[in-house]
């Protein structure tokens, strides 16, 4: 392959691969834009220079139009800066690949509307080759470095704009892509392509709790799924497939009737009721946020009230438009514990913290732009710890200082009938005890309020009224027992109730760690993939035939694709067909044990075969990657494993609670019952 140089086409290597469906025989290429001085006056960067200058540059330029996935420029830098390209992007968004004389690969940066490409700003002497793949349609003008070099000594204002645009790419560069905090979540980005998004729809899996609510609420609202699963995901953070009202949409021009457009107002792409069911907007989107829907399974009058009844179309196009006409998105509001929120496209980069949750302490170290209640959060422990506090002065106050308790307070007041018996300060049944009781059971059914989120809006705070309410009844219902644990059916409402605290408090914290471990896992695994194929590399240099290197590679690489090895290492990795059947939780542990043996067998078997093929201690390193590799899928292995099982504990935190409130009831009628007979 040919590098580019001024006078050369811009080179070009196949593009991605062709959606199912589309035909590309017989495609025409467009006739490329004649670069103009007129052309050149709509440039901000261009638009202070006089014409007669903007025609003679505009005879130079080359403008240049790219489909997503075409190189603007892919070769090693040109050694003279005299005849290093200089591209100007106009419209859409270039990701910027660098290679080291390595061979690692890295994305230094990325382009968008009005920044330069100059050689200079990317290329060092460890640079051996520099790669701009469109992330997008792209165009783009071409210009000679000779010609922006001499604009840079004779034209002061163009100057100061060009400086101004080179700050922006460089700056960039070392806030984003150059810093060791940053760069991993930067490089993601720019790798799914996210840089041109409008918006962005995140979901925190650290705090979620797995209750499909979005998913509900979105196709309560719609009539279809406009939200889908996890497009991509990096950590504890996930992206569900959801349109990102591009900035350069790929599904508008792809209608040839007239269907999807931008709402006058929110800028939001939108589909009209009359979609005509053609799929070419749902082949075109790259992301796959545009579903096909057959119109018989749909209730038009309720959720396409302005479609024409005449209409033929047997299918209609859905994509999420960010609930246009609707005050609030219903995903969002939806969500009980604030683990769905949306960033700006254009702010995306400033929130890449949320990409590393999975290496903060705790819920609240990183706070959603949306805002979860933690400012009631922070109310309701002040409340609950004073209450505990007042409670338990309350009984130590009874054994040794009753004078200062609010039992002799209410005697004294009136409030209670008898005073504090020194020999018995606690009786069940008494004003304390019942008091207790009724506070208890009313935070109790207080809990059941969470169901209101439905039509009420606010499930965040429903939330944790449901959760503060539940550990109240807990402390009061504590308190209610007034320490005398002989009553069966009392006892049995207390440590249901007991129970369903703790099945919602520890397994809700169960479920924030694991998957939490399981993200670093999963980033490490990443990490020791890396550093096999640097070990290849060193491997392939140590023979001294070239083409011996390479044969050991390939052997290598078939080896770590035996049948023994293949079905020790990739069975951890991802679960089978038959880890979809119920097991139980201990044959569940025999099958990781299992497992790991036949993991460290194959391992064994593949350095002995390495050992006669390479210089010593190659082999030997090699395999211990693969034993480090096979440990960290065997440990995601388990967290998966693990997350099945932990993921019922709602089931056991439900089915408590409904126990505890029906035996809450026959406790109560109990009570009034004897109560009343002993009146």
């Amino acid at each position: 392959m040919s590098v580019a140089t001024p006078q050369d086409k811009p080179v070009k290597v196949r593009k991605a691969a062709p959606k199912k469906g589309r035909k590309r025989k017989g495609r025409k290429r467009k006739e490329p834009i004649q670069v103009t001085a007129e052309l050149l006056g709509l440039i901000p960067l261009f638009s202070g220079l006089d014409e007669a200058l903007r025609t003679r540059l505009a005879s130079r330029c080359e403008h240049v139009e790219l489909e997503r996935g075409e190189h603007l420029f892919d070769g090693a830098p040109v050694g003279d800066d005299d005849d290093s390209p200089v591209y100007l992007v106009t419209f859409g968004d270039v990701a910027v690949q660098r290679t080291d004389i390595r061979g690692e690969e890295a994305t230094a940066n990325y382009l968008t509307v009005g920044d330069p490409y100059v050689q200079k700003l990317f290329a060092d002497d460890q640079t051996a080759k520099l790669t701009l793949t469109a992330m997008c349609p792209v165009k783009a003008l071409k210009l000679g470095y000779r010609d922006v070099n001499f604009l840079l000594k004779k034209v002061p204002g163009f100057r100061d704009r060009f400086s101004a645009v080179i700050r922006r790419v460089t700056q960039r560069q070392k806030a984003r892509f150059d810093d060791r905090f940053q760069q991993d979540v930067a490089r993601f980005l720019v790798k799914e392509r996210l840089t041109f998004a409008g918006r962005v729809k995140l979901k925190r899996m650290d705090i979620c709790i797995e209750c499909d609510g979005c998913y509900d609420a979105c196709k309560a609202r719609h009539g279809t799924d406009r939200l889908g699963p996890s497009e991509v995901k990096y950590g504890l953070t996930e992206i569900p497939q959801n349109c990102h009202n591009c900035v350069v949409p790929e599904c508008i021009d792809k209608c040839k009737f007239g269907h999807i457009t931008r709402h006058p107002e929110t800028r939001e792409i939108v589909i009209a009721d009359n979609c005509t069911g053609c799929t070419m907007c749902s082949k075109g989107c790259s992301f796959g946020s545009i579903r096909m829907h057959p119109v018989d399974t749909l209730d038009l009058a309720k959720y396409f009230p302005d479609r024409d009844p005449e209409h033929k179309g047997k299918q209609i196009a859905q994509k999420c438009d960010n609930c246009t006409g609707y005050a609030d998105q219903a995903c969002i509001t939806a969500c009980p514990v604030g683990a769905m929120f949306q960033v700006d496209g254009r702010e995306l980069f400033d929130y890449w913290q949320q990409f590393k949750v999975h290496e903060t302490p705790g819920f609240d170290e990183v706070e959603t732009p949306e805002g979860t209640p933690h400012g009631h959060r922070l109310a309701w422990m002040i409340f609950t710890l004073i209450n505990t506090l007042v409670l338990t002065w309350e009984c130590f106050g009874r054994l040794y200082f009753p004078t200062l308790t609010f039992g002799h307070l209410f005697f004294v007041l009136g409030l209670s009938a008898n005073p504090i018996d020194p020999l018995a300060p606690f009786k069940a049944g008494d004003f304390f005890s019942h008091g207790m009781g009724y506070i208890g059971g009313t935070m109790m059914l207080a809990t059941q309020l969470y169901r209101l989120r439905k039509w009420t809006g606010g499930s965040q705070k429903w939330m944790e009224l449901h959760i503060w309410t539940g550990v109240l009844a807990g402390i009061y219902g504590f308190y209610h027992t007034a320490f005398v644990f002989t009553e069966p059916i009392a006892i049995t409402t207390f440590i249901m109730m007991a129970v369903a605290i703790l099945t919602g408090g520890i397994g809700r914290w169960l479920v924030f760690q694991i998957p939490r471990s399981q993200a670093g896992q999963l980033l490490a695994l990443d990490d020791i993939d890396g550093r096999i194929q640097q070990i290849n590399r060193e491997v392939e240099k140590q023979f001294t035939d070239a083409k011996a290197g390479y044969t050991a590679l390939v052997r290598i690489e078939e080896l770590s694709k035996a049948r023994e090895v293949e079905a020790a290492l990739e069975s951890l990795a991802a679960p089978s067909a038959e880890d979809d059947e119920p097991k139980g939780f201990f044959a569940g542990v025999m099958q990781l044990f299992r497992e790991n043996r036949k993991a460290e067998e194959a391992i064994d078997a593949l350095t002995a075969k390495l050992g006669d093929s390479m210089r010593e201690g190659a082999a030997k390193a090699i395999a211990e990657l693969l034993r480090e590799k096979a440990r960290l899928e065997r440990s995601m292995k388990r967290h998966a494993f693990m997350t099945r099982v932990l993921r019922r504990y709602r089931v056991v935190h439900i089915t408590t609670s409904y126990i505890a409130y029906g035996a809450l009831v026959v406790h109560i009628i109990h009570s009034l019952i004897f109560h009343v007979g002993n009146n």
